[in-house]
Parts: structure tokens; sequence; C-alpha cells
């Protein structure tokens, strides 16, 4: 990946258009009690560059509010632009700290995605959303997937129609190992 072909590609002049729904799967459950559990979804951009880009979304299970949007070049294992609605971390770099913030990421050669901004251009409350669930915030991720798909300037094709992250099944509490007594 060099940064001609990442403006390229983010500024339109690739093409590119989101023709898929997402296909959703659940993540880090229940192989490790201590893992974040999320649904994770990808969906094919086609280019007309004949490159294949990815967008992929993350949902965390315990906060459905704060998830994360992102388009990546999967032969160049780059991520070209990101972002995270309402994300927590810590800017290595600047040492800004963003606690349920709203931020992007832009990729380059030199920084990776470590280019880090607000944006404006992403319709939706900045604020956590208590007692958020998968289906109370279905509206509105719909509405930032089609904003970020136009911020990176690519189109939403008819092809693409929303589907709801699946809810996650109900476990429950396994015994292997334990041997039944009488």
């Amino acid at each position: 990946m060099t940064d001609a072909l990442a403006e390229k590609i983010l500024s339109g002049a690739a093409g590119g258009a989101l023709n898929a729904p997402f296909e959703w799967r659940q993540k880090n459950f229940p192989r490790k009690e201590s893992a974040p559990i999320h649904v994770e979804a990808t969906a094919p951009i086609r280019t007309d560059l004949g490159v294949r880009l990815d967008l992929r979304m993350r949902i965390g299970l315990d906060n459905p509010w704060e998830y994360t949007l992102m388009l990546l070049h999967p032969l160049a294992h780059a991520c070209l632009r990101r972002l995270d609605i309402r994300g927590t971390h810590l800017d290595r770099l600047g040492g800004e700290e963003f606690i349920n913030r709203t931020h992007k990421h832009k990729w380059s050669v030199a920084r990776g995605n470590k280019d880090v901004y607000a944006p404006d251009d992403i319709r939706h409350n900045p604020d956590p959303i208590p007692n958020a669930t998968l289906a109370s915030m279905d509206e509105e991720y719909d509405r930032v997937v089609r904003d970020f798909v136009l911020e990176c300037r690519m189109i939403v094709g008819a092809g693409y129609v929303w589907v709801p992250p699946p809810s996650p099944p109900v476990t429950q509490p396994t015994f292997d190992g334990l041997e039944d007594y009488p």
C-alpha cells in the first residue's frame, strides 16, 4: 500500500461501492472468559481498480453504543480509514485521551493509522446511551454506515441492505470435566 494508492481510493478516483449486506458473526465467545465479546461483520467494497476492499463493523455487546467501522485493504493489511463511535483509547503519540469520544483514524505509510481527528460528518448522538441494546441502536448503525461510506468517497449501492446484528445466544454453564456422583 502506498500513500498515492490510499489517496486515490479515498478521493473517490477509484470508484468504490458497497453493494452487499453485512454478514455477522460472534467473536471471542465463549473461547475465553476475559476476552471482550462482540459481533463483527464484513461486506465487500468493489472498486474500478479491481482492488477489493472490505468494510468491517465491530460492536461490543457490553456497550452496544460503542462500535467501530473500518475500511480495509486486505491484501496490503492496511486499515485505510477507521471510525470509532464513542470509542475509548489513548493517542500514544499525542497523548490525547479519547474517552467515549467519536474519532477517526486516517492511514499513511509513515504513521499507519495513528493520525486521529474528531469528525463532524457522522450523524449520531455523541454521548453514551444508557440501556442501549443492539435492537435499539439499529437505526443509528445503518445511518453511520452510510455516512462512513460517503466520507470515504464511495457510494452505497442498491445491493446494500442493512442487516441487523444477531442477538447473542444465552449461554448455560457447562460442567465439563466434573463427574456425576450418586
